[in-house]
């Protein structure tokens, strides 16, 4: 009688448990690991502000949390983020990255649950204002990929007319197509708590299956060729092999890295949990 009667109390604190939320916001910087520009970990502002239009935006991460608290020290996280990503050799120190001099930006979006785990009980409505924190868990991800039409034709004068001796003139364009993948977030923290509201600062790291969120590794599917009839074969075959090779110039024995580094503000709602013995 006495066990039921403490399985019953359990559930009754579980319950009380489900009505600890949390809402709020992340704000904070992003970076990708990868071939091109600095290749710090922890680097929220890959590119010098007063040099980012060189690249043509600013890094940055925002995006929105919801927290469910199972007890003092646990809770699940589900997050919505977005993150602007740039990158720039002239940024980083290796001198051969800054003569070749490469530049890139692209958008991430991820969705993600994470489990939380406190070293301290800041959970519980008399406990802790403040305790370091870990988590992990799994997310899913999308960036930009870049497609590539390139078309060789017959150079030509202003009127139209092939110039003699006849020679190739190449263009190509781009284009984003999204792309879809999982990865397995994790990191560390810092929480402090102010009455109804938890302030965090953290970092978290995102290991990936690409080698192109920086655009380093085009696969040769990636491009579609277009040639006008008449060309030579054999230097259209040249001429495409150099414009593959132009556009891999990363490590492929290393995949790409992101990182959200920022502060997270939480308004926490819902009765106080229970707390059984």
């Amino acid at each position: 009688m006495k066990n039921i009667f403490l399985l019953t109390l359990g559930l009754i604190c579980s319950l009380s448990f489900a009505q600890r939320h949390e809402i709020g916001v992340f704000i904070g910087g992003t970076n990708v690991i990868g071939d091109i520009g600095k290749a710090n970990f922890i680097n929220p502002a890959p590119v010098p502000y007063f040099t980012a239009e060189r690249v043509g935006r600013v890094a940055y991460g925002l995006g929105g949390i919801y927290r469910f608290n199972v007890n003092p020290y646990m809770g699940l996280r589900f997050n919505a983020l977005f993150g602007r990503v740039i990158g720039a050799d002239y940024a980083a120190p290796e001198q051969y990255k800054r003569r070749r001099d490469y530049t890139y930006k692209n958008k991430i979006w991820e969705a993600s649950i994470v489990f939380e785990y406190n070293f301290l009980n800041i959970n519980d409505f008399d406990g802790s204002r403040h305790s370091p924190f870990i988590f992990a868990g799994v997310a899913a991800f999308m960036y930009d990929k870049l497609l590539y039409d390139v078309n060789h034709t017959f150079t030509r004068d202003v009127n139209g007319v092939i110039i003699d001796p006849p020679s190739i003139h190449t263009e190509i364009e781009t284009r984003a197509e999204k792309q879809t993948k999982f990865t397995v977030p994790f990191g560390a923290g810092y929480k402090y708590k102010y009455r109804n509201f938890v302030i965090a600062a953290e970092v978290g790291f995102r290991y990936t299956k690409t080698d192109n969120l920086d655009f380093s590794f085009s696969d040769e599917k990636d491009f579609t060729f277009n040639v006008e009839p008449g060309l030579d074969p054999e230097q259209i075959e040249i001429l495409n092999n150099n414009i593959i090779k132009s556009r891999q110039v990363g490590n492929t024995s290393n995949y790409d890295w992101y990182v959200f580094t920022g502060l997270t503000l939480t308004y926490t709602f819902g009765r106080p949990p229970c707390y059984c013995n």
